[in-house]
């Protein structure tokens, strides 16, 4: 029996995002809904911990001698690392199945944080973020992929939406505690904790069961990239140029007017993307893909313009409002969007290749806008990061266009 989607096709009304959804049942696969709560206990855990140190590392390099420049390339090779794999993993989920592939990321992690603690030099940290490049490559993205074949088509932005109120829920822990244990016991007892969430992460992972993927992907052939998710790439690369720049820069923007870390600044822009993943969830399901991702790239936009301006306590609060916003939808939407478009067998390997464009952004972006910083100032790094944004927006307004232009 056709589901909702193909019968709605059938029906001479298909859906205008080009839905390429397969009629295989979710059940068919095993526990939707076991494999969603294991994913997002997986996510909610591996960002807690990531936070962590993406919050701590950039002052633990500075006491070590670096400078703005070396933070930069910090989240570069970690993203450089992201970019390399996740387009694979995509391909690689699809044919040996999610434990599979997330396995050797556990361990990846494992190793990384129990090294971590012994580094005494800026660039012996750096090299040491391929670790955790890898780690996330293969947990997060594989994670994305098991909960958008696991979702109905008509209710995949929902899914999506749940699944990220989670890994938002690591990102509004992971700073605070970050700031918590350091203020306590220093970065050592900064790095234990990161040791057990590893540990806890990759317990997790055992969770899913083994198998493998859908059988229609061992065919699958071509390019490791997918071409369905290559417009949302390039949307996503551009806004993502700038995306570190928040967590690099303003616990040291903050501190440099004399409001201290703003440690309080990561939970509350979190609580602000929680709360509208919540509200909005459906919102793409209904109003359509584009009509949602609109607002939120401009809302991401309009958050680094008030980073830019001197900071305050109530600009703060402002922009945490509008980059949370703006966050809630923009990645669960995109990646509904590019699931949508996506023949089932190819669309691990679409997810991979969205999720690597992010990775792109952030290694061409975050190098680019340290140098910026380290001459200009934070106000100049925020702006940048304001203008990529803009142009992401311009970008998704334009490949819409031209998709919509008949061949």
């Amino acid at each position: 029996m056709p589901g909702r989607a193909e019968a709605r096709n059938l029906a001479g009304r298909g859906d205008p995002a080009g839905r390429t959804d397969e009629v295989v049942s979710p059940s068919d696969r095993g526990s939707p809904r076991r494999a969603l709560l294991a994913c997002v206990a997986l996510t909610f855990v591996l960002h807690a911990a990531s936070y962590v140190l993406n919050t701590q590392l950039p002052l633990h390099l500075l006491t070590l001698g670096g400078s703005h420049a070396h933070i930069g390339w910090l989240f570069g090779v970690t993203t450089t690392v992201g970019l390399l794999l996740r387009p694979q993993v995509g391909g690689w989920t699809d044919r040996f199945g999610a434990r599979t592939v997330m396995l050797p990321g556990g361990v990846a992690l494992v190793l990384t944080t129990l090294v971590l603690p012994l580094a005494d030099r800026p660039l012996t940290v750096i090299a040491l973020m391929v670790g955790l490049g890898v780690a996330n490559a293969l947990i997060s993205t594989t994670a994305s992929i098991v909960v958008a074949n696991e979702s109905p088509g008509d209710r995949r932005g929902e899914w999506l939406s749940f699944f990220y109120v989670f890994s938002s829920a690591g990102v509004a822990l992971g700073p605070p505690l970050g700031f918590a244990l350091a203020e306590r016991g220093g970065i050592r007892l900064a790095f234990a904790v990161t040791i057990a969430l590893s540990l806890v992460t990759t317990a997790l992972v055992f969770t899913l069961r083994a198998g493998s993927g859908p059988p229609a992907a061992a065919r699958a052939g071509g390019l490791p990239w997918s071409r369905h998710a290559l417009p949302a790439s390039l949307v996503l690369i551009i806004i993502t140029m700038g995306h570190a720049t928040v967590y690099a820069f303003l616990p040291l923007h903050a501190a440099a007017a004399g409001l201290g870390t703003a440690g309080w600044f990561f939970p509350l822009m979190s609580g602000f993307t929680i709360a509208c993943r919540l509200v909005l969830r459906r919102a793409s399901d209904r109003a359509g893909r584009v009509p949602v991702l609109i607002p939120a790239i401009a809302l991401l936009a309009l958050g680094n313009t008030m980073l830019a301006t001197p900071p305050t306590r109530l600009s703060l609060v402002i922009a945490a409002a509008l980059l949370g916003s703006g966050n809630s939808m923009l990645y669960p939407t995109l990646i509904a969007l590019v699931v949508d478009r996506t023949p089932l067998a190819e669309r691990g390997r679409a997810i991979g290749t969205l999720s690597g464009a992010w990775d792109v952004g952030v290694a061409v972006g975050a190098p680019l806008i340290a140098a910026l910083v380290q001459a200009r100032g934070f106000a100049s790094g925020f702006l940048a990061s304001a203008v990529v944004t803009a142009l992401g927006l311009g970008m998704l307004l334009l490949t819409e266009r031209l998709r919509r232009q008949p061949t």
